[in-house]
């Protein structure tokens, strides 16, 4: 496709025959310029040479995307034998024909020692090339048929702007791809951020609203500078001038109500997920892989983990980062996966994530600004409506403005004290968000040592039992085993928030709790192991399904097995050796019902009542927060369930018990 890029050609096209097993044939045609015979064997043979060195620019004046000439090799060999047709457009009427049997190769010492002979003859057809490759072999999967297909349409991209280069597919992945990446849903954007990177290095951005509507810009000096890693602000990025483009999505449905947009939200959703993340196109081509799924290169999701307050992630939002590279600072990989980490990346890559720093808090400016504006407006509706009411009281007659004057006193008391819960509320929830993130940060920057850690644990075991043989067993085995399983433990507890916080898991459905029930379990399980402790399932065979989000479920269930994990840990006076942990769920045709309870000493209730247990701060650990039971009583509460607590349960340690509405059908 490249190539054909390179050649002039409006269109290219890729044909799949059989590929869904071995022998199959792929052609690949393009209305470029086509090849003289010199082209061929100077340049189009000769790997490792091409001449987009000495002329940089098409004849209609593209900047040529390749520089290495070795794109072609890989895709040539994937057959036995290989058929070029070409025909050159400073020669019409004539086709060039060249074959290649890859197992001639074989046979010889030297590839020189194989001539391979260009056939010349007449024609009637336009310019081009056609490039055919037979006897696969190895098959195509349907993945890799779909990978295909996503490369080749976002290959020009989805973006607004003139595409004078167009590819297709004969394959049914490709059409419906191309029909979801093709729709233009830009305009449902809340925002779009624009930015550019002159040729000295110096930035700019600007941010706008829903509307088109300039709403905030930006220097040098401030994109630079905001969320500057290790604490420095750039004088001049070291990279090829850019442009970064970013649409960002508010995917609810009351907002696109609020826009009037034609679209649905769930149509939008549906193209981010095929679209979505930020992608790099060099010379108007997109380079593979930044964008793809799993391939976060400007590290979005991770501050949005680290930051969430008004951040786009790789599923909110598509962007494009343009560089047309005409000094060659870039250094393209031999296999055309991406560019090589040379300073010059990093400091593309660092421009980006500076760009969406400067927009989240921009963002974040303006949402407090108008945060404060509302709460002075209803600050002064509220003293309005009670001068107007003291006036209203005032004409009554006496009689009547005692009795109102007392109902009016009552309401406000109970106005007031209901204010005093919402802001105590307000301040619980702030530090969880707090802890949380806090939390996400941690877990995250902790896998990176934990894995060191491992791998340091293994270089020790192999190189010690190769130099103490068998006094390795008798001195330094139990150790380094120790080492290993505190690591795998450190590694679940960083998995733990990560996997709590998925965004996806926040949308509110039909949830089964015997599903969620066993990933937590085994999400939890390799602490479990390390501490000895059993959890025993006994689930409703019929399932267990409430209307919930995931993470509700997953919080209650989360901090009831962490706590009956931390009081298992601790000494304490009887019980048994044995660790258990029931996690039990039962149905009747209105409720679904959890119980989770162990076997541990049960809750102490000379230290902290039953009544007391649910209390924010509450706590009977000298490091505890007292806020995980706070948490499954306002999560079961949000449910619309009831949690009932008993300090000795029926196998002997705590009990929780709760009831849930049941959902009757799916979402």
């Amino acid at each position: 496709m490249r190539n054909a890029y390179d050649a002039d050609a409006p269109t290219c096209f890729v044909e799949l025959h059989s590929v869904e097993s071995r022998g199959g044939r792929i052609v690949v045609t393009d209305t470029g310029d086509g090849m003289t015979e010199d082209d061929i064997t100077s340049g189009w043979l000769l790997l490792g040479k091409s001449s987009k060195a000495e002329s940089p620019f098409t004849r209609n004046g593209r900047r040529k995307v390749g520089e290495k000439g070795l794109g072609r090799l890989a895709a040539l060999r994937l057959g036995r034998y290989v058929t070029l047709t070409t025909r050159p457009r400073e020669s019409p009427g004539v086709q060039h024909v060249l074959q290649i049997d890859w197992r001639s190769f074989d046979a010889v010492a030297a590839v020189e020692d194989v001539q391979l002979a260009i056939t010349t003859m007449p024609t009637t057809a336009e310019p081009g090339t056609s490039i055919e490759i037979d006897d696969l072999t190895t098959a195509f999967r349907p993945n890799d048929v779909e990978r295909l297909a996503r490369a080749l349409v976002l290959l020009t991209g989805p973006f607004p702007g003139p595409a004078d280069f167009r590819v297709d597919l004969n394959a049914p992945e490709f059409q419906k791809l191309a029909s979801i990446v093709h729709q233009s849903f830009f305009d449902d954007a809340e925002y779009r951020i624009v930015a550019n990177l002159n040729e000295n290095g110096r930035a700019s951005a600007s941010l706008y609203d829903w509307r088109g509507e300039k709403i905030a810009s930006g220097g040098h000096t401030e994109v630079s500078s905001a969320g500057s890693e290790r604490g420095d602000s750039p004088l001049a990025y070291f990279t090829p001038a850019a442009q970064f483009e970013l649409w960002t999505f508010n995917l609810s449905a009351n907002a696109f109500t609020i826009r009037g947009s034609k679209h649905k939200v769930s149509e939008v959703r549906n193209w981010l997920r095929s679209v979505g993340g930020v992608h790099l196109y060099h010379r108007n081509l997109r380079v593979h892989p930044y964008g793809d799924e799993g391939h976060d290169w400007l590290d979005m999701n991770l501050r949005r983990v680290r930051s969430p307050e008004l951040r786009p992630g790789t599923n909110t939002s598509v962007g494009r980062v343009s560089v047309i590279d005409e000094e060659q600072r870039l250094t393209p990989k031999t296999d055309r996966t991406g560019f090589l980490e040379t300073p010059e990346f990093v400091e593309l890559a660092r421009f980006g994530r500076n760009v969406l720093d400067w927009a989240a808090k921009e963002l974040l400016r303006r949402r407090e600004a108008d945060k404060g504006k509302k709460q002075q407006r209803a600050g002064d509706k509220i003293e309005s409506a009670i001068s107007k009411l003291q006036d209203t009281v005032n004409r009554l007659p006496p009689q009547q403005r005692r009795e109102v004057l007392d109902a009016t006193n009552f309401l406000r008391s109970a106005f007031d004290e209901k204010v005093r819960a919402v802001e105590d509320d307000l301040l619980l929830y702030r530090t969880l968000s707090t802890v949380g993130t806090t939390t996400a940060v941690f877990a995250h920057e902790t896998r990176q040592p934990v894995d060191l850690i491992d791998q340091a644990s293994g270089v020790i075991a192999r190189r010690a039992s190769r130099l103490l043989k068998d006094d390795y067993s008798a001195q330094l085995s139990e150790p380094v085993e120790t080492v290993r399983r505190a690591a795998e433990s450190l590694r679940t507890y960083a998995d733990i928030p990560l996997r709590l916080l998925q965004r996806r898991k926040r949308r509110v459905k039909v949830v089964d709790i015997n599903e969620v029930a066993a990933d937590i379990v085994e999400l939890f399980g390799p602490h479990l192991d390390g501490a000895n402790i059993t959890v025993e399932l006994q689930l409703a065979e019929a399932g267990a399904p409430v209307k919930a989000t995931v993470t509700a479920v997953e919080a209650i269930l989360a901090n009831l097995l962490a706590n009956a994990t931390y009081i298992f840990t601790q000494p304490h006076d009887g019980g048994t050796s044995e660790r258990l942990i029931i996690l039990k769920t039962d149905l009747s045709p209105d409720s679904v019902f959890v119980t989770v309870m162990d076997n541990g000493p049960g809750i102490d209730t000379s230290k902290l009542s039953i009544e007391d247990i649910w209390l924010p701060g509450a706590t009977t650990r000298e490091d505890g927060t007292g806020l995980g039971l706070t948490i499954v009583r306002d999560a079961t509460n949000d449910l619309k369930g009831e949690v009932f607590v008993k300090s000795v349960g029926e196998i002997g340690g705590a009990e929780f018990n709760i009831q849930f509405p049941r959902a009757t059908s799916s979402p």
